[in-house]
């Protein structure tokens, strides 16, 4: 009894000395008391995140991880640039592109797809009967040839018209421009050859009719040869090899005639190259023609032209430049004579004429224009390089060759098609407004 009493002493005296824990309670009235948010221990091993659809990872002979992508939407087919013998195909890397390059090979009907994956594991995807070509692997060789001495007003522009179409294609290409200087058949001669040592096929050449004989001996069959300067018709023989892209001022003008209602016909030119052969063209066509009247270059004044040369209730034929062709409206309604129509062709189809001139000068204007309308994305990236297929009918001549060649037959891209080894060109006829040009329908 003695030793439980002894231990119930022993236990009072062991708890009795223990100190005293307090736990203070958050009171809604005391002041100072402030919550301490519990603090949780962040695990950076474990991520939770949105579902997303997961790799398949397939695994080799040889123990490497292979990653299969997400299938992802095939290219829109279009025609193909033509392959020509001799030419190279270079998987070239197009700009935006990662490092993973696509190479196609066609094998039996079938198109093997090498991937270059993550790790340089490759992947292939072989797709039965079907054969696609990416065209932005396929090089496009073409040389411009120009004598600077002769054509240096469109050179620049057709070169720019050129590159334009051939970024929009987002194709991979190789331009050479060569520059004979003039129409030398000893210089002629040395460029085409030095198109052969390139290994090149496709030409533009911005040459003269003058050059027809230098270009029919130089020109053979491994070659195919724009020239957007030349009807076809001003070939004296014949070469397959030769392709002609000029527009025909002898259809314009035959549209424009039907404008003259049979009255007496004067017709100003210029002494120019392109001025002997609207002159030549006109010879051919209108009839009834009472007065053709050379324009001196540094004619400025043509007051006495206008008054004397009894232009009024005639059709008058402006065959002449822009900056001419201004003056001489101006002065028509400055001393009151009035024809009964004002045409021209091609060559004053140009919105310039609408800085020039007041809409009243123009009001009897009826002017010719053989350019067709094209994509208008087509339109702006040759506008972005400095081509203009809108007014300028050699850069649209110009389209005209490089899609051709391009495709290695017409396509719908561009309006005007190449029949017989001719573009075929659509004269309208156009009024001008304050605007611009309206089509007489």
């Amino acid at each position: 009894m003695k030793q439980i009493i002894a231990l119930f002493v022993l236990v009072f005296l062991f708890f009795g000395c223990t100190p005293k824990q307090s736990v203070q309670l958050k009171m809604p009235n005391k002041q100072n008391n402030t919550y301490v948010k519990p603090t949780i221990k962040e695990d950076k091993k474990t991520v939770v995140q949105e579902f997303e659809p997961m790799d398949i990872i397939e695994t080799d002979t040889k123990g490497k991880a292979k990653k299969e992508k997400p299938k992802v939407e095939e290219p829109v087919e279009y025609d193909v640039a033509p392959i020509m013998e001799g030419d190279k195909i270079e998987n070239t890397k197009q700009k935006g592109s990662s490092e993973n390059q696509i190479e196609n090979k066609i094998d039996n009907n079938k198109v093997v797809e090498n991937k270059v994956v993550e790790n340089n594991a490759v992947e292939n995807i072989v797709v039965e009967n079907k054969i696609n070509l990416d065209t932005t692997n396929v090089k496009m060789k073409v040389a411009f040839i120009y004598p600077s001495n002769l054509v240096s007003k469109y050179s620049k522009s057709s070169i720019n018209t050129i590159s334009g179409y051939l970024s929009h294609q987002n194709t991979d290409y190789d331009l050479i421009v060569i520059d004979t200087e003039s129409e030398n058949p000893a210089k002629i001669a040395s460029a085409f050859q030095e198109v052969r040592n390139a290994n090149i096929k496709n030409v533009i050449a911005l040459f003269t009719p003058n050059s027809i004989s230098t270009l029919n001996s130089v020109v053979s069959n491994d070659l195919k040869v724009y020239l957007p300067l030349i009807e076809k018709k001003e070939a004296s023989t014949s070469n397959s090899s030769l392709i002609f892209g000029s527009i025909s001022y002898d259809d314009q003008i035959k549209k424009l005639d039907s404008y003259s209602n049979g009255n007496s016909n004067v017709m100003f030119y210029q002494d120019s190259y392109l001025g002997a052969k609207l002159k030549k063209s006109y010879d051919s066509i209108v009839s009834n023609s009472r007065l053709k009247k050379e324009i001196n270059k540094n004619e400025n004044n043509f007051k006495d032209i206008v008054v004397s040369s009894g232009i009024a209730n005639s059709a008058l034929y402006l065959n002449t430049d822009i900056v001419k062709t201004s003056m001489i409206l101006s002065q028509l309604r400055a001393y009151d004579v009035r024809p009964t129509v004002v045409l021209s062709t091609q060559l004053n189809y140009d919105p310039l004429l609408m800085t020039l001139t007041q809409e009243q000068d123009r009001e009897q204007l009826i002017l010719a224009n053989s350019i067709d309308v094209v994509d208008k994305e087509l339109r702006d990236d040759i506008a972005i390089s400095g081509g203009n297929i809108v007014y300028e009918w050699v850069d649209y001549s110009t389209l005209v060759g490089i899609n051709y060649l391009y495709y290695g037959k017409n396509s719908n891209l561009v309006p005007t098609k190449i029949e017989n080894n001719q573009a075929i060109y659509n004269p309208r006829l156009f009024r001008s407004t304050e605007f611009g040009f309206l089509e007489i329908k």
